[in-house]
């Protein structure tokens, strides 16, 4: 009987032990958000809101008839490619581990909560939240500090190669695949773009310079296929083209650097002394421009030239509709300031439109002109081009480095030493509004209308050959000499 009883808790001990060495340990279901991104896109295209807060203060984005704008900066338009920017780095930034769940580590890894009404703290440190069209949030996410590691020296410190992350409303801290940078000032997310306007769509351009001459003068066709021609010509004289292809290829990209709130911008002290330019286009555009005839110095941005910008617009076309009403709510409340590089190429007189007639070409013995001989008179080439453009150069709204502007125009080179046509590409890469308005044809010029290392090798040219690829202060062209 006393063997039974020891038996019997020998089994039972048994028993216990296999449980205990079984079931002790609890299964942990994984994490859902490891793995994940940090933004599904689908989500974020149906966000129409979204706040910023940085340790410089609060940025405000909001999504009006499709368009995305800044409430706080007099409802301006926001740059789309830092929008873009924002969207990609939320939807392609990944949850790669979970770090901790204690609000203690909070502020210490700078994911810490903040008040509706309070400010962030830490230059790392930002908060994204992401709201719905009545202004409700739906998701509040904390961005934290860089990725905690040993230092060189040993001691422990916080790089860039990762990021701490929580959501707003969830303890668990979490570490992200990379740094999200943000841009924290908020003038930098507005849109610098004034207007685009294809050459071929202007119409007619008149200026009116308010000085004592009181000059005015225009520039006017009938049709999108002629040119444009100067109003104040003598029998001797004709329009110059070089010079007209240049006032439109800043209508094409045109854009400001600062802008100044006020309640009376038409009145600004600056404009005092102004030129007036009047645009229209065959679309039905109609702007009006106020120019100052001299810079303005602007506390820490330095001189620079003041334009009061409004627009009309009677047609029908939804998007022309817009733009026109933004620039005439701009108009009511501010004045643009253009660096003078930006905004020198309108301010010309009706001499700088003007050139002389060529001289008719001399003719040889049998009566005919002499083709050689009429480029020794006329002093012009003609010729075509594909300007590869870069942060930085002249006129230039390019983003591309230097460096990738000189290998974008050396892989055109090649192309077209492969035998790829030279219109085609300057069409689909030339920044140059003349590649999509006329395959990179310039048309024909005389010595100082264009840069000079342009000229020289242009006129140094055989007819239908193309140069090396040619740096001048606009980026790298290439060029062919087309008679």
């Amino acid at each position: 009987m006393k063997n039974l009883k020891l038996l019997l808790i020998a089994l039972v001990l048994a028993g216990i032990a296999f449980m205990l060495h079984h079931g002790s340990k609890q299964t942990v279901a994984p994490d859902p958000n490891i793995g994940q991104n940090l933004v599904v896109a689908a989500d974020i295209d149906g966000v129409p809101a979204i706040t910023i807060k940085t340790d410089q203060g609060k940025i405000d984005l909001k999504k009006v008839d499709g368009i995305w704008r800044l409430p706080e900066m007099h409802n301006m338009r926001a740059d789309l490619n830092r929008i873009e920017e924002l969207f990609q780095r939320l939807t392609g930034t990944k949850i790669v581990d979970a770090v901790t769940g204690s609000p203690l580590r909070h502020a210490d890894l700078g994911v810490a909560s903040v008040a509706a009404d309070a400010a962030i703290s830490g230059q790392e440190s930002a908060l994204i939240i992401l709201k719905d069209n009545s202004g409700q949030e739906l998701r509040q996410l904390y961005l934290g500090k860089g990725r905690q590691s040993r230092q060189v020296d040993g001691t422990q410190g916080f790089g860039n190669d990762g990021q701490y992350f929580r959501f707003g409303g969830d303890d668990y801290v979490y570490l992200l695949s990379n740094f999200m940078w943000l841009e924290k000032s908020q003038k930098n997310w507005i849109s610098k773009d004034l207007v685009k306007l294809s050459p071929e769509k202007v119409s007619k351009l008149a200026w009116l310079y308010n000085s004592d001459e009181k000059e005015t003068f225009c520039l006017e066709r009938q049709g999108a296929t002629d040119s444009l021609t100067l109003d104040k010509l003598s029998s001797e004289q004709q329009t110059k083209q070089t010079a007209v292809s240049i006032v439109t290829s800043v209508l094409a990209n045109f854009g400001f650097d600062e802008f100044i709130a006020t309640d009376t911008p038409g009145l600004h002290p600056g404009l005092a002394d102004s030129m007036a330019l009047a645009v229209e286009t065959f679309d039905g555009l109609k702007l009006s421009m106020l120019i100052s005839s001299a810079p303005v110095e602007l506390p820490g941005s330095g001189k620079m030239h003041l334009l009061w910008l409004n627009a009309d617009y009677a047609g029908s076309d939804a998007g022309l509709r817009r733009l026109a009403d933004d620039m005439a709510a701009n108009a009511r409340s501010m004045v643009f300031a253009l660096r003078e590089n930006r905004i020198k190429p309108l301010m010309v007189k009706a001499a700088d439109l003007a050139e002389a007639k060529p001289l008719p070409p001399p003719e040889n013995a049998s009566g005919t002109a002499n083709a050689s001989a009429t480029e020794a008179v006329s002093g012009k080439v003609s010729a075509s081009h594909i300007l590869i453009a870069y942060k930085g150069a002249d006129r230039s709204s390019a983003t591309r480095s230097e460096e990738e502007a000189k290998k974008l125009a050396d892989e055109m080179l090649a192309k077209i030493s492969k035998g790829e046509d030279f219109g085609k590409l300057a069409q689909e890469n030339s920044d140059c509004p003349s590649g999509k308005s006329a395959s990179g044809s310039l048309g024909e010029f005389g010595r100082g209308m264009m840069a000079k290392e342009f000229e020289d090798t242009a006129f140094a040219l055989q007819t239908g050959k193309i140069s090396g690829v040619v740096k001048t202060a606009f980026g790298y062209h290439i060029i062919r000499r087309d008679k």
